[in-house]
Formats: C-alpha cells, sequence, structure tokens
C-alpha cells in the first residue's frame, strides 16, 4: 500500500507506527495533494482520502476523474441517523468475517448502534458479530459502554485517550 501525506504531521504519524510516506505533497494542501498525484496513474485505484468533516469534494472529483475509485474516510464525523441499511451491511459483513476489527470513538456511537440494530430486529445478530470481532475503544468511558451491553473492548490505548494513540493500539493489534 503507498500512503500519500499533505504535511509534516501525517508523516510523523506513519513514521512512528513503523510506515514512511511513498508520496508528500510540497505544500501541504488539497492543492498540493492533487499537484503531486497530477502525473500518477490514477485509472483503477482504490485509494482511502481522509476528510475532515464539511470539506469540499475537490480532491474527490479529481480522483474520479483520473479513473480512481475514492473511498472518503470521515474519521470525525459521527452521523447519529445512520441509513439502517448501512447498519444492517455492517452487522452482515461481521456475522460473515468480513470485518478485522470495529472501533468505537464515543459512548454514545455504543448506544447509536444498539438502538439502530434494535430496530431492525436484529440485536441477538449484532451481539453474536461483535462478540466475533475484535473490538476497539478509544477510552474507558467507551469501554464502559461497551460492559454495560455485555461486551468487552479487546483493543484500547493505554494511558492517551485520542484517536492516534487508538489508531495505533488497533494497528499494533491486528499486526500481532
Amino acid at each position: 500500500m503507498r500512503t500519500i501525506t499533505r504535511g509534516p504531521k501525517p508523516a510523523q504519524a506513519l513514521r512512528e507506527i513503523g510506515l514512511s510516506p511513498g508520496l508528500r505533497a510540497a505544500t501541504p494542501t488539497t492543492d498540493g495533494v492533487i499537484a503531486a498525484l497530477k502525473d500518477e496513474n490514477l485509472a483503477g485505484r482504490r485509494i482511502g482520502v481522509q476528510l475532515p468533516p464539511d470539506s469540499p469534494s475537490r480532491l474527490v472529483d479529481f480522483l474520479r476523474e483520473g479513473g480512481a475509485l475514492p473511498d472518503p474516510i470521515e474519521p470525525y464525523v459521527y452521523r447519529p441517523a445512520a441509513d439502517p441499511r448501512e447498519i444492517a451491511g455492517l452487522i452482515e459483513a461481521m456475522s460473515r468475517g468480513e470485518v478485522d476489527a470495529i472501533a468505537f470513538t464515543s459512548a454514545p456511537q455504543v448506544a447509536r448502534l444498539f438502538e439502530a440494530a434494535g430496530g431492525l430486529g436484529q440485536e441477538k445478530r449484532l451481539m453474536a458479530a461483535l462478540r466475533a470481532t475484535p473490538i476497539a475503544a478509544i477510552g474507558p468511558v467507551v469501554a464502559g459502554e461497551l460492559r454495560r451491553h455485555g461486551l468487552e473492548a479487546a483493543i484500547m490505548p493505554q494511558g492517551t485517550y485520542f484517536m492516534k494513540p487508538l489508531v495505533s493500539a488497533i494497528v499494533a493489534a491486528l499486526a500481532g
């Protein structure tokens, strides 16, 4: 997998987990990333793109126009009204063993998943799927909400509870 970064913080984060940026944008902006990718053959490539909330679609549009298959990731967006079909799809994928791990970053996220599964009549299936899937919790509050539902987090950062340590803990657990 090739990585592309826009700025020193993502490059440093990759180095901390034993990876190195494959391509760095000369300017740490969306335009810088587009310029770095301008001469690349993007046709048919699946590209994960981390996006902040309410970001413009320029980068995703650029990738699509180049023939890539962009896969936007919004790690800082919580959508409490997720489409029930998406919840059903997640439960199905976990039931089939297609999910390596599931990460929870807030207690309301856990509660909402159970509420949605209840609305679908899939509480038992969700519990079985979660028991068969490694669960990551960003910290003790989320772990407590999981316990309230009869589950234990298999993965949790130690001492600092935000996104970067959670991702590092997941990478370590899955690598190992």
